[in-house]
């Protein structure tokens, strides 16, 4: 890294001209002073140009520092270090009709909202939070922003009329509609993680191609499991929201929702995430607030460059150079 550099090379441009303007004045008053000799004697003509002559010396050195100070130069300072800011944080909840299984009280999906509103509660006033339903499809309910109160009052809607029209799970429709919402401009530095809410089943969709996408993009995703292994009856939905009765499978038999763990592990495991067993809702939290602030720290323990400015002292300068010449036009006139 070069230890002086110009932060507006374009003004150089100036330069040119500064130096054809400094010819062109210095030619006049040679001119004037070959025409003054037929005017006053060689003791009048000498103490004119040598006042005249330091008077264009000094207008043309603040010139000179004012057309650098344009292109303002600066020099290299070292290293210093980012201080850690907010990042970006996608809440992706699965709202299928499995959510609704009982084994986690009162609900698998009361459970993943109880949840979302304690880490929403205890998420640095920094980072921007958005969130992501899905079942058979992904939807974005709401974008990115500080606003928690708003995203409270979205995750608050997640109620069993909601769900009619879900009732499978695809998990990589889920986790592409998040990676989407996460998606920034080049150049902007805070990082993005996705923290996903399901009881892991999942009916064929390609999560494994949607992970490594993740991976790729450096967005780790941190999942909270919901369910058990022994899994529950999964309720039947009316139109309105209602339960009636419970699902059965393509044999007759009543369907039974149980965590698969090992799908969600496998979802972790490839993107550098992490899973949390559920608890009781703030341990958990508690657990995932802690790698939060690691997270936070790796993304923003950056060393940017710092340079110190040099065109406030040349513009100093220049002036102090101007105010001389100013002066020294009575002290040579007057003799």
């Amino acid at each position: 890294m070069p230890t002086i550099e110009l932060a507006n090379p374009k003004a150089a441009w100036l330069l040119p001209v500064w130096f054809l303007v400094a010819l062109l004045t210095f030619w006049g008053l040679r001119r004037k002073r070959r025409a003054m000799t037929f005017w006053l004697p060689p003791e009048g003509v000498n103490a004119w140009w040598r006042g005249a002559s330091g008077q264009w010396l000094l207008f043309v050195l603040a010139t000179l520092l004012f057309s650098l100070a344009l292109m303002r130069p600066r020099w290299f300072a070292g290293k210093v270090p980012v201080p850690a800011q907010g990042v970006d944080i996608v809440l992706c909840i699965d709202v299928s009709h499995s959510m609704l299984c009982e084994d986690i009280k009162p609900s698998r999906l009361e459970f993943a909202q109880t949840l979302a509103a304690n880490l929403l509660a205890r998420l640095s006033a920094d980072d921007r939070v958005g969130l992501v339903v899905f079942g058979g499809s992904g939807f974005p309910l709401c974008p990115l922003t500080h606003d928690r109160a708003i995203v409270m009052t979205y995750l608050s809607l997640l109620e069993p009329s909601v769900m009619v029209y879900n009732p499978t799970t695809y998990l990589a429709e889920g986790l592409q509609t998040a990676l989407r919402l996460l998606k920034r401009p080049s150049g902007n530095p805070r990082g993005g993680v996705i923290v996903l809410i399901s009881d892991g089943e999942d009916q064929g969709s390609d999560w494994q191609g949607v992970a490594k996408r993740c991976a790729k993009e450096g967005v780790p995703v941190f999942v909270i499991p919901v369910g058990t292994v022994t899994g529950a009856l999964v309720p039947n939905l009316t139109e309105q929201g209602k339960v009636n009765g419970y699902k059965r499978d393509a044999k007759g038999n009543i369907a039974i929702s149980r965590l698969n763990l090992e799908t969600l592990q496998g979802i972790a495991r490839q993107t550098g995430g992490k899973v949390y067993m559920p608890y009781d809702g703030v341990r958990e939290v508690g657990q995932l607030l802690s790698d939060l602030t690691t997270y936070r720290r790796q993304v923003w323990t950056k060393r940017v460059a710092q340079w110190r400015e040099i065109f406030p002292l040349l513009l100093f300068v220049g002036v102090l150079l101007l105010l001389a010449e100013t002066f020294l036009t009575p002290r040579w006139q007057g003799r």
